[in-house]
């Protein structure tokens, strides 16, 4: 786990840089405590993303941050 600051929150995230651990994601996962999450990082593919929710048992909402670090987009799920 990892923090990491967005404004003037911090998150405990798990850092995934693997295709495995991109596909698996928070399949399975049954609770999530409130601030900590997953971070993906898509820095060595930037093309468009997309993420299949198979399996996911929590309400996720989806943070998109660009390379200065800035909150580019949000889906809440």
């Amino acid at each position: 786990m990892t923090d990491i600051k967005i404004g003037d929150k911090e998150y405990k995230v798990k850092v995934v840089t693997s295709e495995e651990d991109k596909t698996t994601g928070l399949q399975g996962i049954k609770e999530l405590p409130e601030n900590e999450g997953m971070l993906f990082d898509f820095s060595d593919d930037p093309k468009e993303v997309s993420f299949w929710m198979k399996d996911t048992l929590v309400p996720l909402d989806i943070i998109f941050i660009n390379d200065e670090k800035e909150v580019v987009y949000v889906y809440e799920g």
